[in-house]
């Protein structure tokens, strides 16, 4: 057998808090001709994913149980044939309303924490990604020009001694990725999904490093400029109109400018599939589903 050389993943289903998610997904690459059916030795397996023999008959039988696999069929004293349930299967079995990000990989990244860490940052740029074609969306004529696509200011030049951010004036707009959102649509709490994308967690277990940055807009309102330096402090948080927590940080040394931080931006270099057919199929199949149990 060979080892495939790309494998499509769907973030939210690879992260979906099942482990055998990660066997479902190889054996959908192993699978070119599209059968449904694989044939493959289990020492083979457990070498290519990095696990024992006993975890991939433990994550087989699991997915029998869960829907991911529909029947296994020994073949050979050393080859095994199993029959994968279909993407809409797995699907409405998990209960989503998304696949989330879609993207082409190596198969490097379905270890325990690769997976994990790579199906937040795909999320994150899928995020930030639907969020400025909301924004260009929403604005009409030229302010359509004032929203600037996130995926390219992820890779401009920073701004001198500002390192980490990126700072915009008025009425220019980036929108990005929070992680209160992330969190609300991936069911992970806000703290597993910052650990996930910080570059400390993800460099102390060998994994790829993504490229971020914080949002910055300027600010030029004097009244807070003075309250900052007569508290004698580098930042100060304070509410926005909606009553959301916003950090205030001294641009530079001087003092004589404020940035109002904001969401994030990524920047993982993988290419993101925009699948929209399939999408479109799974959520009106969905939806017919949730009205013929109503």
């Amino acid at each position: 057998m060979t080892t495939p050389h790309v494998i499509r993943i769907y973030s939210r289903i690879l992260d979906c808090g099942q482990q055998c998610s990660r066997l479902w997904h190889f054996l959908r690459s192993l699978d070119s001709g599209g059968s449904g059916r694989v044939s493959f030795n289990h020492l083979w397996m457990a070498t290519q994913l990095g696990v024992s023999v006993r975890t991939v008959k433990r994550w087989i039988k699991q997915g029998l149980e869960r829907g991911w696999f529909r029947w296994e069929k020994r073949i050979s004293r050393d080859l095994t044939e199993i029959y994968l349930s279909s993407l809409k299967s797995v699907y409405e079995n998990l209960g989503l309303d998304d696949v989330g990000a879609i993207a082409e990989v190596g198969i490097e990244h379905l270890g325990r924490s690769e997976s994990k860490a790579l199906a937040t940052a795909l999320e994150a740029t899928y995020r930030q990604k639907q969020a400025y074609w909301a924004a260009k969306k929403c604005k009409r004529g030229q302010h359509k020009q004032l929203v600037l696509n996130p995926e390219k200011m992820a890779t401009c030049e920073t701004v001198p001694r500002v390192d980490s951010h990126i700072v915009v004036s008025a009425p220019f707009e980036i929108p990005g990725c929070s992680h209160a959102g992330l969190a609300d649509v991936t069911g992970w709490s806000p703290s597993t999904i910052k650990r996930r994308l910080n570059n400390r967690w993800r460099c102390s277990r060998n994994l790829d490093t993504i490229y971020k940055r914080r949002v910055g807009m300027k600010l030029n309102d004097p009244r807070l400029l003075l309250e900052m330096q007569e508290s004698g402090q580098s930042f100060m948080v304070t509410k926005n109109a909606l009553g959301h927590s916003r950090v205030l940080k001294v641009l530079n040394d001087s003092g004589r400018s404020l940035i109002q931080l904001g969401c994030n931006i990524y920047s993982t270099g993988c290419e993101l599939l925009s699948c929209r057919a399939m999408r479109r199929r799974l959520k009106k199949d969905a939806s017919q589903l949730t009205s013929a149990l109503v």
